[in-house]
């Protein structure tokens, strides 16, 4: 072998190293966490927000962010609409409800009335709350809506659960609580769903692996792109 074949060589053993160098830390617990919580900040915009709120729900009501007065919906509408956890509200500019393709006259209502109902993807959401803690865990961050923070309480019930889990304490515990506690968000994401509810206003969770278990699940506060709900009888 040459002097040349073996220099190709060795730079050919160094690359792969060097890739699955880079491939490890990739997929590092802290490397994901970082990863994590730059998707989210870069999620957090209002028109990111209201593409997602519109992917999620049959309906989304835009509220006008430079409206001069108080912005209002129709409650009859609203009631007659609105899913288990409430229609989501999202605020956005006016430059914003432009890349939305709205109906024509939407423009003219929402500078009048401060806000528009625009048709979402027609789908309710789903109603497990596995699948919003699976989606928690796949892509690192999520928007908890009322809807998700509601599924995920009831399926803390033991007496309403499809199955449970015997826990080495002796102690019964759902599917649901079996997940949260082996992603260790157990101890977060649940207070996180009763203020959610309490309060009305949806909240974007982060999920940062391999920090300690209080520090698993990060709360970033969107009151200011997702209002509160209105009350609902």
């Amino acid at each position: 072998m040459t002097i040349l074949q073996h220099l190709t060589a060795l730079l050919g053993t160094a690359q792969t190293r060097l890739a699955g160098g880079a491939n490890s830390i990739q997929a590092a617990p802290w490397a994901r966490a970082i990863r994590n919580v730059r998707q989210a900040r870069h999620h957090r915009s209002s028109t990111s927000v209201a593409r997602q709120m519109l992917d999620r729900y049959p309906h989304c009501y835009l509220i006008n962010l430079g409206y001069a007065g108080f912005p209002g919906i129709n409650l009859a509408e609203y009631r007659a609409l609105s899913t288990d956890g409430g229609m989501p509200l999202v605020r956005v500019s006016a430059r914003d409800l432009a890349t939305f393709e709205p109906c024509p006259f939407a423009p003219v209502t929402f500078a009048a009335h401060g806000a528009i109902l625009l048709a979402g993807n027609r789908k309710p959401p789903s109603s497990h709350a596995l699948v919003v803690i699976k989606a928690i865990e796949e892509t690192g961050w999520h928007i908890l809506t009322i809807d998700d923070a509601c599924r995920i309480l009831e399926g803390c019930d033991v007496s309403k659960s499809a199955s449970v889990c015997l826990t080495t304490r002796g102690t019964w515990i759902t599917m649901v609580e079996n997940v949260a506690n082996r992603l260790g968000i157990a101890e977060s994401l649940f207070p996180i769903c009763e203020q959610v509810v309490a309060t009305r206003t949806a909240v974007m969770v982060v999920y940062t692996p391999g920090l300690p278990k209080p520090m698993k699940l990060w709360r970033m506060s969107l009151k200011g792109i997702m209002p509160p709900l209105p009350p609902v009888p």
